[in-house]
């Protein structure tokens, strides 16, 4: 889901134990074992017995690594998501126009997110998952219902006008409570001119690792790791630039990858403080 001019990000999205009462499969206090998974294109170290789910390519390239026995525990790269609206107005400004007769406006059912931040859209995230779009696009689409950000840590962005953070939440899925840290780009795409069509933004390079509340201290090394473990095939890389080479010209550069991206996520949880932790 994204459009095509949006491709600029390429380079950097291409890149980012407790036994359970219920009897699910458990996890040491170690962390999972990781093995190498080979997706064709891509490469990654993955927890061992653990589902690959991909979706998109190139710019809006996607995966999703999850326990099937423990859904709370995964890990995730989405590279743009949207677009979603940053204002109301904007949005019912789009219905009054295909209700005269437009062009069906696609993101029409995606959420308002204001104020654009990267906290603010983390947490209408369950929204943008439950469109026809996103379902579409990969119905396996982390829901992060309920998300409480315990913080927000802002982070250098990657792309111009736009904002990052780095962002640690509580959130629930089937009444049962995960944690998780997250890396969050928000950007405008279109300001509001007044047309239909205009006022709209997306999310970019969102990372996750999430798990039970009770266990994410034990095995969140071990994910972030298998996150910025994730490698790209180069001639994959090029193909994608190739096909949009005057967006991706001057983007792309070797060894920024996900290891940035997870070794800033694996710095703000240990620099996390205290009243975070209360």
């Amino acid at each position: 889901m994204g459009k095509t001019w949006l491709r600029q990000i390429v380079g950097t999205i291409l890149v980012w134990g407790l036994v359970l009462s219920s009897g699910l499969q458990t996890v040491s206090a170690a962390g999972p074992v990781l093995e190498k998974h080979g997706g064709g294109h891509f490469s990654i170290d993955k927890p061992k017995g653990w589902d690959v789910i991909t979706a998109g390519a190139c710019a809006d390239f996607a995966f999703v690594i999850r326990d099937p026995s423990e859904p709370l525990r995964q890990v995730f790269s989405f590279g743009e998501v949207g677009p979603v609206y940053v204002s109301e107005y904007q949005k019912q400004l789009d219905y009054q126009y295909m209700n005269m007769g437009g062009y069906p406006i696609a993101w029409i059912e995606m959420p308002v997110v204001d104020p654009l931040t990267p906290s603010n859209f983390l947490q209408q995230f369950h929204l943008i998952a439950g469109t026809d779009v996103a379902r579409s696009f990969m119905p396996q689409c982390p829901k992060l219902q309920d998300l409480e950000v315990i913080s927000a840590t802002p982070q250098a962005c990657p792309i111009t006008g736009g904002s990052t953070e780095l962002i640690r939440a509580l959130f629930s899925k089937d009444g049962r409570l995960g944690e998780g840290l997250f890396l969050v780009t928000v950007a405008v795409v279109m300001p509001m001119t007044g047309s239909p069509g205009s006022g709209i933004a997306y999310g970019m390079n969102i990372l996750g690792v999430t798990a039970p509340r009770k266990e994410f201290r034990n095995i969140e090394k071990t994910l972030i790791a298998s996150l910025g473990s994730f490698s790209i095939n180069r001639t994959y890389v090029n193909n994608c630039m190739a096909q949009q080479a005057a967006t991706y010209a001057g983007i792309m550069k070797a060894g920024k990858t996900l290891s940035e991206a997870s070794d800033m996520i694996m710095k703000g949880w240990e620099n996390r403080s205290r009243t975070d932790d209360i």
